[in-house]
């Protein structure tokens, strides 16, 4: 699923106004809207948008560095084609697809650890 195709189906799915729109764009939920195929990191308002048509994974990161470093955010959007939350403050990473969050709960959120393991592996 692209960006597009999640938008019409936010679109289609949701009654009423949010935000004083009745319809939502990409530049609403999508930090990044220039292509429809990456980069699906989410704003907060996206990530609560989203939260209601699907199952969220929050997990508790554990890094040695920074939360939200380069390098963490471009192995990121690289490896999710789903949308995901980062938030730097409260240290968390809220995903809305299963796999790459056994990933990480089976590795203690370390993100470090993953950025690792996938820059290793490619």
């Amino acid at each position: 699923m692209d960006k597009n195709e999640l938008i019409n189906y936010i679109n289609k799915n949701t009654t009423g106004k949010t935000a004083g729109r009745k319809e939502f764009s990409s530049s609403d939920i999508f930090i990044s809207s220039v292509s429809p195929d990456t980069g699906f990191r989410v704003s907060a308002f996206g990530r609560d948008v989203i939260a209601k048509h699907f199952e969220k994974y929050k997990i508790k990161l554990k890094t040695k560095k920074y939360t939200g470093t380069g390098r963490q955010i471009l192995t990121l959007d690289r490896y999710l084609f789903t949308p995901y939350y980062l938030s730097t403050s409260t240290e968390t990473l809220i995903l809305f697809e299963e796999v790459p969050a056994a990933e990480l709960l089976m590795i203690d959120g370390d993100l470090d650890l993953w950025v690792q393991n996938k820059i290793f592996f490619n």
